[in-house]
């Protein structure tokens, strides 16, 4: 019969048999689609824009990845920059990362082609797609993009630190049997008046149960799931993690050349990091809006996921996936747009992650896997059904999800009538609809047209910041009882308040100066900063170690050392063991606490370590470092040092390395020399 049914075929009229070649190649064509189907992600995407020269490459599987050598099954090769090197990195074996070894070119095509990846299913997943790179590289400073919520464009328009020391003035103005905890801020003006910046952790009654001093304004101050206490450095770009002695023990930093926002950090159960990042880019607005600027700079969004080696595991990006028109309120004919202004990120009991856009009116859930949109709350690509809540939320902040499946943010209203709110809606997200079950208006009515935050609490009551409105902060009960009122003084904000009831210890700190010779600069007076752990030792023999602390020497060499043992004795004396990575392990003379405090000072005289173990290496003004060169820390500098210098040099090992003596980040005959000139002089550990 087979025969027959393909006569029969051919002798049908023509157009039908053009029909059925055409649904039988249509037919081929889904089934070798869906044999190739396995890749649900790729950053950056199929002809993206403005991608920055130094993004990794991220292809995600929906299967495990079995090939085994995938550097020669990844190809990626710029226009102008040509074939690409790189190191690859598979984090959950169902992601590949290519990281190159250089930087793309400005403004060139990147073709990436992935030839015949086997995954557990797939034997042959292929690609082939390219991007377009960024034009050039716009500096934002993101500390910035919580300024500019008030109007003012920069720090330098505010910062005042006229040899004012003092801690600021907290006043409690309702106590009612508020929660028990302790109470995360960071203090900062909007207008120039003098102010003295410091983590705060503050008591119910308002006095400090821990602060700490910064040069530059600290934002997000918090505690973390994994318990580290958090803070984002005005300063330095980036977030830094403190113990719970508050030793300095991590930073959180964003890659793909990025620079890190201040608005949010969260770290998750998995040791990774979500953050974002404001994007900089020229864009030709009079292609978009009547009267744009053709050269205009419009700030985009950039998510992160980042590992615990702070590689790039997953990145969405709004040039993607939001419309720059979508930002109604904002001015888009100005020569400058921030169209999303994103300022928290939280990740979602389902494991996706929840976004807050200000600039939006919006909260947008995207899927952490896929990086798609799952949907769009508010703003004018609204899909929700508001119920209970006739006015909506205007340029909001602080999304967060609670246990029960509820979200809480902070409504500032700022195009919606001049007050704000604590509200809790809740979501379902079939249905697409959003009933306001829950909401706080102070009495008489508080603005706060920029920053905020809303933390519900374990007991029941909801913790308020009021982010630019004085009082800043408000516990209010279920019922919108105040059960606390807590503020600075008039003009002084915190970006956010959170409440933890689990303290952590108090310390005994040690403001410690010490140089490290290969770091220091005699023409600058400044060292390269790095990092040093001190070991604090009893006076008398065998010196035990009674606690240890690492924390970042700056580059004037101090840094803030703190001790948690409780044996630590106020007015008893100790002696200091100064460790660091590549240098002669350096004691101190004797010195002690007083209330819990201490300092002392390598830099002035050889003297100030024990048996004069230093090296002057400066004469305006006098300086003194510790010797480097111990590269393996057998408390010796000589030949074995060397050898090893001359073999990473030889290898051009280069990177953060204990070969590197003088923090370059190279490993080369400066670094021989420097070792080779100590070992002359017979430089060794000189102990008590």
């Amino acid at each position: 019969m087979f025969p027959i049914y393909v006569d029969a075929f051919w002798n049908k009229p023509l157009v039908f048999k053009k029909m059925k070649i055409i649904i039988s190649a249509f037919a081929l064509l889904l089934i070798s689609i869906n044999l190739n189907a396995k890749i649900i992600y790729i950053e950056p995407v199929q002809n993206a824009q403005y991608v920055n020269i130094y993004n990794n490459v991220i292809i995600g599987f929906d299967e495990i990845i079995l090939s085994s050598d995938l550097n020669s099954l990844i190809t990626v090769t710029g226009s102008l920059s040509g074939v690409h090197t790189g190191e690859i990195i598979s984090t959950d074996k169902k992601k590949l990362i290519f990281k190159p070894h250089l930087p793309f070119a400005f403004n060139e095509k990147v073709e990436v082609k992935l030839n015949h990846i086997k995954t557990s299913v797939t034997i042959n997943n292929s690609l082939s797609y390219s991007f377009q790179t960024q034009t050039k590289s716009l500096k934002r400073d993101s500390k910035n993009t919580i300024l500019e919520e008030s109007g003012y464009s920069s720090e330098k328009s505010f910062v005042n630190f006229p040899d004012v020391n003092n801690f600021p003035q907290i006043t409690v103005t309702v106590s009612n049997n508020p929660s028990p905890g302790y109470i995360f801020m960071s203090n900062f003006p909007f207008t120039p008046i003098p102010n003295t910046p410091y983590l705060i952790i503050a008591n119910n009654d308002g006095t400090p149960y821990f602060s700490r001093q910064l040069t530059s304004n600290g934002y997000a101050f918090q505690k973390q799931i994994n318990g580290y206490l958090t803070y984002y450095s005005g300063a330095d770009q980036k977030f830094y993690a403190l113990d719970s002695q508050y030793n300095l023990i991590d930073s959180f930093y964003a890659g793909n050349g990025y620079i890190t926002d201040v608005h949010e950090l969260q770290i998750l159960s998995n040791g990774h990091a979500l953050l974002m990042i404001y994007d900089p880019q020229i864009v030709d607005m009079s292609q978009l809006v009547p009267g744009g600027n053709s050269k205009a700079i419009v700030d985009g969004l950039i998510i992160q996921e980042i590992d615990v080696n702070k590689n790039v595991v997953f990145q969405w990006r709004s040039w993607d996936h939001i419309r720059i028109t979508d930002a109604i309120h904002e001015d888009l004919t100005a020569a400058y747009v921030d169209y999303v202004h994103g300022n928290a990120i939280e990740r979602d009991n389902d494991g996706n992650i929840l976004i807050c856009s200000r600039h939006l009116s919006e909260i947008t859930k995207i899927n952490r896997t896929t990086g798609d949109i799952i949907w769009r709350l508010g703003g004018v690509r609204n899909e929700f059904t508001f119920v209970n809540d006739s006015i909506g939320f205007s340029y909001q902040h602080d999304i967060r999800r609670l246990p029960n499946g509820n979200i809480t943010m902070y409504d500032n209203g700022n195009f919606r009538g001049q007050f704000s709110r604590a509200v809790e809606y809740q979501l379902d997200e079939i249905n697409k609809t959003a009933t306001l079950v829950w909401q706080y208006r102070n009495t008489p009515e508080l603005y706060g047209f920029a920053m905020g935050s809303v933390q519900r609490l374990p007991g029941g009551n909801t913790l308020i910041c009021w982010g630019s409105a004085n009082p800043n902060i408000t516990e209010v009960t279920p019922q919108g009882t105040k059960a606390l009122e807590m503020t600075f003084s008039q003009g002084i904000y915190t970006y956010r308040a959170f409440k933890t009831d689990m303290p952590a210890p108090r310390s005994k700190d040690l403001t410690l100066s010490s140089l490290v010779q290969g770091f220091y600069d005699a023409s600058t007076n400044l060292m390269i900063p790095d990092t040093m752990r001190v070991y604090l030792r009893n006076l008398t023999s065998p010196y035990s170690i009674i606690d240890s602390s690492k924390a970042l020497l700056n580059n004037s060499g101090f840094g803030l050392f703190s001790f948690s043992n409780n044996i630590i004795i106020n007015d008893s004396q100790y002696y200091v063991q100064l460790k660091h990575r590549n240098s002669i392990e350096t004691w101190s003379n004797p010195f002690s606490f007083v209330n819990d405090e201490a300092s002392y000072s390598f830099l002035n005289s050889a003297s100030a370590a024990f048996g004069g173990n230093q090296i002057q290496v400066d004469n305006s003004p006098i300086r003194f470092a510790i010797y480097s060169g111990d590269v393996n820390q057998d408390g010796f500098v000589n030949l074995n040092d060397i050898i090893l210098i001359s073999n990473n040099s030889s290898n051009f090992i280069n990177g953060y390395v204990n070969t590197d003596l003088n923090g370059d980040n190279i490993t080369n005959l400066n670094d021989i020399l420097l070792s080779y000139n100590n070992s002359k002089g017979f430089v060794s550990v000189v102990r008590p």
